[in-house]
């Protein structure tokens, strides 16, 4: 089978070179100068998004405070840099709802939760937007040579249960995205 094949392709080879041949005498053929084609080559990298601490701290935990005048509603407001790189706007969202959780004692089969935990992000401390799953878009305004760069608070506040105390935690993951 394989010789058969293979045969078939020396056949429709030959016929091919008989066709040109057959038809190189019979057309005139003209040579043409091709003249030079300039391009313009712009390359692009993709968009880029660096978020850090505007303290410039290392540490990513943060810790909530309470509020003097109502002792169960805890909050924390930090300030992020964010910087861009051929890009001026982004989106954000939660990957999953902030829950903080009692940490357990050994032995005890209890977990006892704060309330679900309200993040929000912007420009302006008195201008926060709710974080949920569905994302928002922000805009930098202030670029310069493909870089922008803009502060942005994040803010979480929660209350706390009143028959609880002890110590909780949870994980906030945001998720960045650059706009093309």
């Amino acid at each position: 089978m394989k010789i058969f094949i293979y045969f078939a392709k020396i056949r429709i080879h030959f016929s091919f070179i008989f066709l040109i041949l057959f038809f190189s005498q019979t057309l005139a053929i003209e040579t043409v100068e091709l003249g030079e084609v300039h391009l313009s080559l712009q390359v692009t990298t993709s968009p880029k998004i660096f978020i850090k601490k505007s303290n410039n701290l290392v540490s990513t935990d943060l810790e909530l405070k309470n509020h003097p005048q109502n002792i169960f509603e805890y909050q924390i407001t930090e300030p992020f840099l964010v910087k861009l790189t051929n890009s001026s706007e982004y989106q954000l969202k939660l990957k999953t709802p902030l829950i903080l959780e009692k940490q357990r004692i050994s032995g005890s089969s209890s977990a006892q939760d704060f309330l679900k935990a309200e993040v929000r992000w912007g420009e302006k401390r008195e201008h926060l937007k709710t974080l949920t799953q569905d994302p928002l878009f922000f805009k930098q305004e202030n670029s310069l040579n493909n870089i922008s760069e803009e502060t942005y608070f994040l803010n979480i506040s929660t209350q706390a249960n009143k028959s609880i105390y002890g110590k909780y935690q949870g994980s906030l993951i945001l998720i960045f995205e650059p706009m093309a």
